[in-house]
């Protein structure tokens, strides 16, 4: 039975020529697992098939090139431009109608998207926007061949029919610039060329940017202007933000966790209210603001990314009346940064299955020998080795030191702003819990003797890793406090507060601190171009541009010497030497993996392996997450 609170969402909606079972649509994001040039793959096929079967009414292909000489430069990613790719299209919507739901594809024009700098409106030339119409309407007419119900023109994030509306980017002369009208004309004329070539054979979905979020960019009250210019050339119209070659504003398009969720959702209210088509939204939606949006009417249909690729089943696992099965997405924006910062295959730091569907195929098989098998460690880890061993038939053992799962990870949620870490956390534990397979002993160290009592066929050693904190003589006073203890609210700082660190930990500890009213400045050893070059890009902008708004001051290129009863004693490459006056001091200098600890037991059983922190693969959740999830099934 479907639960009465989520109604809304599993409405059915007609949308053009095809009817959706319900309300939520897989939204278009490139995976980079085809093959090269814009061809089908095995990897590819696997990848969408979850997505197909997990209850989403709509699954949309994303960023698919229209360019007959081939996909981007990158050529992993689908490609309409040639009839030699239709059979390989026909295979992906055969699979996802064979699990009810209707197949969607994003269309954009790569061909004029390469190059440095790449071409603008005002360069193209008629005779290049003709060509952009043929292929196009050509590759709309393949997509019909190949069995989509619809279609996605990728008219957002500065895309090329974005460009043309954009009166940054357009400084045309001639019908296709200058005015309004002339600006809205490329789109019209392109839908009108789709149309003549696909009918009504085809449901139009037009994404577009409400705005663009920068100084000259396309903004709301225009943009819903154009949007009835063309709404009677498309079925449906989905709302976004932002523009792809501005990282500065990048976060805005893919918030991260420090973000709120539906961020677009009061713009394409405003859109909902003001046009006769249905609206679509994205960004940021989970499937209870999902509902929200949908039961309320700002919306008709609502688009997810992120949470599908964390467990593609989290519609189906509602409709069944068991969302407490939803693996939740933590919005650290893993998957984003290796696809659009880094052209790799799409990754997710708690689904470790994805992107890699034709490695594990035998996931949910029974292992060939079950073993007993203890897991010395209860931190995500231990956590997700001890999940995926028992899911395979293994008998586990979980021993957890002190009274409480899950770590260090128990820090990393502690902010108020981490809630989705702290929803993934209380899963993670539940799970565990909740597993006949699994028994876990709290207050129980992993010692010579816990562990051989239990007699184990295989031992992995998750014991995590210890905070690097160094002596500060002169801190007669007490100021110096680690970020742990902070976060977790077991000492509170003064109102003046240097954080030694601009890691993630000391970032996110930097904005609580900020959010409370503290006046904070962060201190490291890096010059601050680099701090955060390590990790996901999007998610360090949208964090800095955080801490910018809060007034918290960065000293970079300096060491913490000592700290005495003025504040921070710091050190800069020449020797020179200076207090940073303040109340309290907050150490968040990174951790240790706990090898010692680790190498001591994982000797205890013939087969033994260490995982996570206190391994060299270690340092983040994704690392945890995979680090165990290989292990288990290696087991």
């Amino acid at each position: 039975m479907i639960p009465d609170r989520y109604s809304a969402i599993f409405t059915p909606i007609k949308l053009g020529r095809v009817t959706a079972k319900n309300r939520i649509e897989v939204g278009p994001a490139g995976c980079f697992l085809t093959a090269r040039g814009g061809g089908n793959s095995e990897q590819y096929m696997q990848y969408i098939k979850p997505l197909a079967a997990g209850g989403a009414a709509i699954v949309t292909q994303g960023v698919s090139s229209v360019d007959e000489l081939g996909s981007s430069s990158t050529g992993r990613i689908l490609n309409v431009g040639s009839d030699s790719f239709v059979h390989d299209l026909y295979e992906i919507t055969e699979c996802i109608h064979s699990m009810g739901a209707l197949a969607s594809i994003e269309l954009v024009c790569s061909c004029f998207m390469r190059g440095e700098p790449r071409k603008t409106a005002t360069e193209t030339s008629k005779e290049d926007i003709r060509e952009i119409f043929r292929l196009f309407a050509n590759g709309a007419k393949r997509c019909v061949r190949a069995g989509f119900d619809m279609i996605m023109i990728h008219g957002g994030h500065g895309n090329v029919p974005a460009m043309f509306f954009s009166r940054m980017y357009n400084k045309r002369a001639d019908e296709y610039g200058g005015s309004f009208e002339n600006r809205c004309r490329f789109a019209g004329d392109l839908l009108d060329a789709i149309r003549s070539s696909v009918g009504d054979d085809l449901s139009i979905e037009y994404r577009i940017s409400a705005e663009e979020l920068i100084e000259g960019g396309s903004e709301i009250p225009e943009t819903i202007d154009f949007a009835k210019t063309i709404e009677d050339k498309i079925d449906l119209i989905h709302v976004s933000r932002s523009l792809l070659h501005v990282d500065s504003i990048l976060p805005e398009m893919f918030p991260p966790a420090y973000y709120p969720r539906a961020i677009n959702l009061d713009a394409a209210e405003r859109f909902k209210k003001e046009l006769s088509i249905p609206v679509s939204v994205v960004g940021g939606f989970d499937l209870e603001h999902a509902e929200a949006a949908l039961k309320s009417g700002k919306v008709d249909v609502v688009a997810m990314v992120r949470n599908m690729l964390a467990d593609p089943f989290c519609v189906e696992n509602l409709r069944r009346g068991q969302p407490e099965k939803t693996r939740p997405c933590v919005r650290c924006n893993s998957c984003i940064d290796k696809t659009h910062s880094h052209f790799l295959p799409v990754r997710c730091a708690v689904n470790a299955v994805l992107g890699r569907e034709t490695q594990f195929l035998a996931r949910e098989t029974a292992a060939r020998f079950l073993k007993k098998v203890v897991i010395a460690g209860g931190g995500p880890a231990g956590l997700e080795a001890a999940r995926v061993a028992s899911g395979r038939g293994h008998r586990v053992v979980l021993l957890e030191k002190t009274a409480q799962l899950g770590g260090t990870l128990n820090i990393a949620c502690a902010a108020d702003f981490k809630y989705d870490m702290k929803k993934y956390l209380d899963w993670s534990i539940k799970t565990v819990l909740s597993d006949p397979g699994i028994q876990v002993k709290l207050n129980t160290a992993a010692s010579k003797e816990t562990i051989l009592a239990e007699a184990p066929d295989a031992l992995i050693a998750a014991v995590g890793s210890k905070p690097i904190i160094p002596d500060m003589p002169s801190d007669k006073a007490g100021k110096t406090v680690w970020v742990g203890d902070v976060e977790l609210g077991l000492v509170e700082t003064g109102d003046r507060v240097v954080l030694a660190g601009a890691g993630f930990t000391g970032l996110e500890a930097a904005l609580s601190l900020a959010r409370k009213g503290k006046k904070v400045t962060v201190i490291d050893m890096l010059p601050e171009e680099k701090i955060g070059a390590d990790g996901i890009h999007i998610s360090v902008v949208g964090l800095r541009k955080l801490l910018a708004r809060e007034n918290v001051s960065f000293i970079c290129s300096v060491r913490l010497c000592d700290v005495n009863s003025e504040g921070a004693v710091v050190s800069d490459s020449d020797g020179n030497r200076k207090v940073i006056p303040c109340d309290s001091v907050v150490l968040s200098l990174g951790v240790r993996p706990d090898t010692e600890n680790a190498e001591q037991i994982a000797g205890l059983a013939a087969e033994s392996y260490i995982i996570g922190d206190c391994s060299s693969d270690g340092g983040t959740l994704y690392k945890a997450v995979h680090s165990a999830f290989n292990t288990a099934m290696r087991l």
